[in-house]
């Protein structure tokens, strides 16, 4: 399990073909083969409602500081792993350290922004530190389940960088829309690391969407940038 990565859990099947069928509801033949130019001019003028006739889902793996940056787009339903039911650090099999978070400089012209990362002897030296904080927290945490203290209580010592799992399922018009919102260069690193994930996934399932998205003008789905060329 790789921390701010996101995967797969299901998409519409043929979810362009159901796109394009349920915009041709008022046509005689809504089956027809050709849809790329059809969902293209959608995309072109705005007419968005067509893109809620399919959906998909993705399972998310971050951490508690940035899944509420998640939980803020409202179009969306989720599940999130509990730390009342379970301990995260034993459920999650984590390929990295939580507490080894990449370290940037704040940046001077945005309070809420950071820019390059900061070098490699002070990184390592805050890793150190926060490896013994880390080894204290979740030794207290420990003791105090063993105590017989509730999850739902010991949960408020444990950190921001604690890893957390979650579920997200929406419209496909809801995905084009925070790609474009969220893969942007002013979103957070980690935030946006897990929008493009989304991003590349479902340009292999909606090739011509994503296509169509890309050459849009449209400023709110200027996060679909990065996006080079389509996987193949």
């Amino acid at each position: 399990m790789k921390l701010h990565s996101a995967d797969l859990d299901w998409v519409t099947p043929d979810a362009e073909k159901v796109i394009a069928r349920h915009a041709r509801v008022s046509t005689k033949d809504p089956d027809r083969e050709e849809y790329e130019k059809l969902l293209t001019y959608c995309i072109k003028h705005a007419h968005w409602s067509v893109f809620e006739q399919a959906s998909a889902s993705f399972e998310i793996s971050t951490t508690r500081a940035i899944s509420p940056q998640i939980l803020r787009h409202r179009s969306f339903v989720f599940q999130e792993l509990s730390q009342r039911y379970c301990e995260p650090n034993e459920t999650l099999d984590l390929e990295e350290k939580p507490f080894q978070f990449e370290l940037r400089f704040q940046a001077s012209k945005n309070r809420q922004s950071s820019v390059d990362r900061l070098p490699v002897y002070m990184c390592e030296s805050f890793w150190e530190r926060l490896e013994f904080i880390d080894s204290q927290v979740q030794g207290l945490y420990k003791e105090m389940l063993d105590a017989g203290v509730a999850r739902e209580c010991a949960r408020n010592i444990l950190p921001l960088y604690t890893p957390t799992r979650m579920h997200m399922s929406g419209t496909v018009r809801s995905f084009l829309h925070y790609v474009g919102l969220r893969g942007k260069d002013d979103t957070q690193a980690e935030h946006r690391q897990i929008a493009r994930s989304i991003g590349y996934r479902l340009a292999r399932e909606l090739p011509t969407v994503v296509k169509a998205v890309r050459a849009s003008e449209d400023p709110s789905l200027k996060g679909w940038d990065f996006l080079r060329y389509l996987p193949q």
